[in-house]
């Protein structure tokens, strides 16, 4: 193998790729990342069995070739490597030497044989979607899935297509988020399960890029092909629950307020909230009045009330402060609408004018 291409793409590539190696000692291989340079690309994988990626770059290929490479230590190189625009990189025997007019560098490679196959779907349930859309949708319900995988489908991403939208829900029991994209056309019905954390590096591997993402799902895995850019994760065996028996059909009380205020004074109120991070949310329109109140007996106590339009019952919740300030934090609307249905139930959460998100959040008890 020996190639020349621009040191910026090459670094940019390695920088992704790296995030989908794996880090099994029994497995050293997957801590490498596989060149392969043919006709005016080189082909850049990695993988960690559960999640895969390849990078096309171009390329002048003065001879093709196959080689496993430390993606760390490349990347590191090229990072501090100032003042080049074009790198040539070249196979000797299984090392990889990368020379320019004042140095020379010898990294050691890995037997490519023993590099996994990444598995490229080309049939199954397809679609396609703008890849800022996708992107929106799994920041939009990301940071609502379980950190624990005791109950696989709740550390996942659900998706499914319902008429002309793809939804993305995801919950940790406590909480849930619920994202509608429309779709152009109608699409075959899909029903599947990602595991959260891939989410977490298909938004970054994804995010610099713009235009269409082509998506095909099978059975057991779901790929996401761009351009110059391929990932494969597995799915989850499972069955995400009946989610839409605890959305509230009616709501006896609603708030809407500015997002900015929320946020501010949720802010106010971290100090105070304690180890479990509580705060008691008031609204009461008959006294014409939104209040947030935390208090921690070793501390202090703190109250503040927020302007906003106010209809229906007199409600109280007690909540978590965190998952009140992940939503605002996502939300992206001037305005933002509270909503309840009684003082045991789901609070809901809306941007005013926006009806492809909702959130819920259950209050705790105390």
């Amino acid at each position: 193998m020996k190639v020349e291409c621009v040191k910026l793409n090459l670094k940019d590539a390695l920088l992704t790729a790296e995030r989908f190696t794996g880090k099994q000692l029994s497995l050293p291989v997957l801590r490498y990342v596989l060149f392969i340079a043919c006709e005016k690309m080189l082909k850049i994988r990695a993988t960690n069995l559960d999640l895969g990626i390849e990078i096309e770059i171009p390329a002048r290929i003065e001879k093709e070739g196959v080689i496993a490479i430390p993606a760390d230590t490349l990347g590191n190189f090229l990072s501090n490597l100032p003042n080049e625009k074009n790198v040539t990189i070249e196979q000797v025997g299984e090392h990889l030497t990368i020379t320019g007019a004042s140095y020379s560098t010898l990294i050691k490679g890995f037997g490519y044989e023993d590099f996994p196959t990444l598995p490229f779907i080309t049939k199954g349930t397809e679609l396609e979607i703008d890849i800022k859309s996708l992107l929106g949708a799994f920041r939009a319900t990301s940071y609502a899935v379980a950190t624990s995988d005791v109950k696989p489908e709740f550390a996942s991403i659900y998706c499914y297509t319902d008429v002309q939208s793809l939804v993305m829900v995801a919950s940790d029991s406590s909480r849930l988020a619920e994202k509608r994209i429309p779709l152009k056309s109608p699409c075959e019905q899909l029903s599947l399960l990602i595991p959260g954390k891939n989410v977490v590096e298909i938004i970054r591997a994804l995010e610099n890029i713009d235009g269409v993402v082509k998506i095909i799902a099978t059975k057991n895995q779901i790929s996401f092909h761009t351009e110059h850019m391929h990932i494969t994760s597995r799915l989850v065996d499972g069955m995400f629950p009946d989610y839409r028996q605890i959305i509230p059909k009616q709501f006896l009380t609603e708030a809407i307020m500015l997002r900015q205020d929320v946020i501010d004074r949720l802010k106010l109120t971290t100090v105070f909230s304690g180890k479990l991070q509580q705060v008691r949310l008031k609204i009461y329109p008959s006294e014409k009045f939104v209040e947030i109140e935390s208090r921690n007996d070793d501390i202090g106590e703190t109250t503040h009330q927020i302007d906003a339009a106010l209809k229906g019952d007199d409600v109280e919740f007690l909540l978590n402060q965190r998952f009140l300030m992940d939503v605002f934090s996502y939300l992206n609307t001037d305005s933002i609408s509270l909503s309840a249905s009684g003082n045991a139930r789901a609070l809901v959460v809306k941007g005013v004018g926006d009806n492809s998100f909702q959130y819920l959040v259950m209050p705790m008890k105390g």
